[in-house]
C-alpha cells in the first residue's frame, strides 16, 4: 500500500481546506437569516408553506419553494435551524441569540463586527499596495474610526446585548473572587460601554458604589441600564475621553475590560490609573495579548481588515505588564479566560502601601 493510499484511507492530508471554502457561506448564511428574520419566523412556522407564507408577508414577494427548502436545509447544517420530519425549528442558538424579540439579540453586534472585519476584505490587495500618494485607497472615512465617538454610539447595541448574554455576569464574579472584594466600596470602570458588567459586580457586592467613565453618548445608555436595574443610586459617571478626563481618586479597583488598546500613552496612562488608586488598591486589565504578531489566530484575523487601514490597536503579550510595572503596580495575579475572539489575560496589579521612614508598611 502506498502513502497516499494510505493517506486516503484517513483524513486527507489536506482537509482543512474545506473549511476554508465553507467559511464564507456559514458567514453569507447567517446575514441572510438575520435579513430575512427567519429565526423569528421559526419561532412560530415551522413547515416550509408556513415559512413561506411569513416570507412573503415580510418581503413582499413570495420565495421560490425549491430554493428556500436548499436554504433552510442549510441553515440546519450550518447549526442554525434544527430539521425533523421535514419541518423545521430555531436551533437553541438561534432561538436565543438571533430573535429580534429577544433580550439578548446579537444581529447588531453581528452587524456592527462585520462592518469592521470585512469591510476591506475586498481590497486587500489595494490596501497592500496603497502608498501616501493613493490617498483614496488608504482613506480611513471618519465614521469608520475606532477613537470616534459616533463609532461607539452605533455599536452600542450589539455591545449590550453582548453583555447582558453571559459575559458581563462570567466577569462580574470574576470581579467578586478578588482579593478584598467584599470590602471593595468604590470601582472605577474606564471605557465602560453600556456599564453591564460594573453593574452586576456592584449587584453581587452591597457596598460597591461604581463610576463610569466613557464617552457621553455612552454614558446616557448606560444611565439608562442602571435605572432599568434599579442601580442608579450608586453609580457615578465621568463624561469624556478617558485619555484627558479627570479619573478621581482613592479607588478600591480600577476595571479596565478590552478598552485600553486606545489609551494613547499606555505607561503614562496607567501612572494616572496607580494615581487613581487608593494604597493597596487593585488595578484589573482583561485584554488579549497578541504573540509574535500570529496569535490568537482568531484575534489577529480578526483586526486584519483594521490592521490593512493602519487601524490594528492590538497590544502585544506581556506589553500590558510591562507598563504596569513601570507606573509603579506589581502584578500579583494572572489567568487566562475566554473572550469571543481568543483568551484574554486577566491581570490583576496592585499599588504599594505606603512605605514609612523606617521601612515599615
Amino acid at each position: 500500500m502506498t502513502t497516499h493510499q494510505e493517506n486516503f484511507l484517513g483524513e486527507l492530508p489536506f482537509g482543512s481546506l474545506s473549511d476554508w471554502l465553507v467559511a464564507p457561506v456559514r458567514m453569507a448564511l447567517l446575514n441572510l437569516t438575520l435579513q430575512l428574520e427567519l429565526p423569528d419566523i421559526l419561532a412560530n412556522a415551522h413547515s416550509l408553506p408556513g415559512i413561506a407564507a411569513c416570507l412573503e408577508k415580510n418581503c413582499g414577494r413570495p420565495a421560490d419553494e425549491s430554493r428556500l427548502a436548499s436554504l433552510m436545509d442549510g441553515m440546519a447544517a450550518a447549526g442554525l435551524a434544527c430539521k425533523k420530519d421535514g419541518t423545521y425549528s430555531n436551533s437553541h442558538f438561534a432561538q436565543e441569540y438571533l430573535r429580534k424579540g429577544s433580550p439578548v439579540f446579537l444581529g447588531d453586534l453581528v452587524a456592527s463586527l462585520t462592518g469592521m472585519q470585512h469591510r476591506n476584505l475586498a481590497c486587500l490587495r489595494e490596501r497592500l499596495f496603497a502608498g501616501e500618494s493613493d490617498a483614496a485607497a488608504g482613506e480611513v472615512k471618519p465614521e469608520t474610526k475606532l477613537r470616534d465617538e459616533g463609532h461607539w454610539k452605533r455599536s452600542l447595541a450589539g455591545l449590550a446585548a453582548y453583555q447582558k448574554a453571559g459575559a458581563a455576569d462570567a466577569l462580574a464574579r470574576l470581579v467578586t473572587e478578588l482579593p478584598g472584594a467584599e470590602q471593595f466600596s468604590s470601582m472605577l470602570d474606564l471605557g465602560c460601554g453600556p456599564g453591564i458588567t460594573a453593574l452586576r459586580a456592584a449587584a453581587l457586592l452591597p457596598k460597591l458604589h461604581v463610576t463610569l467613565c466613557d464617552f457621553s453618548v455612552v454614558l446616557d445608555t448606560a444611565r439608562a441600564e442602571a435605572e432599568a436595574s434599579g442601580m442608579a443610586g450608586r453609580i457615578g459617571l465621568r463624561h469624556g475621553d478617558f485619555n484627558t478626563v479627570e479619573l478621581g481618586h482613592g479607588y478600591d479597583l480600577v476595571w479596565a475590560c478590552q478598552s485600553l488598546y486606545y489609551a494613547t500613552d499606555l505607561h503614562a496612562f496607567l501612572t494616572r490609573v496607580c494615581a487613581a488608586l487608593r494604597p493597596g488598591g487593585l488595578f484589573v486589565s482583561v485584554h488579549e495579548g497578541v504573540r509574535e504578531g500570529v496569535s490568537p489566530a482568531v484575534l489577529v484575523l480578526s483586526r486584519l481588515s483594521l490592521a490593512m487601514e493602519g487601524q490594528d490597536v492590538s497590544l502585544r503579550h506581556g506589553q500590558m505588564a510591562t507598563a504596569a510595572a513601570s507606573a509603579g503596580l506589581e502584578r500579583i495575579r494572572v489567568q487566562s479566560i475566554p473572550m469571543l475572539f481568543g483568551e484574554a489575560d486577566m491581570e490583576v496589579f496592585q499599588k504599594p502601601y505606603a512605605v514609612s521612614k523606617d521601612g515599615g508598611a
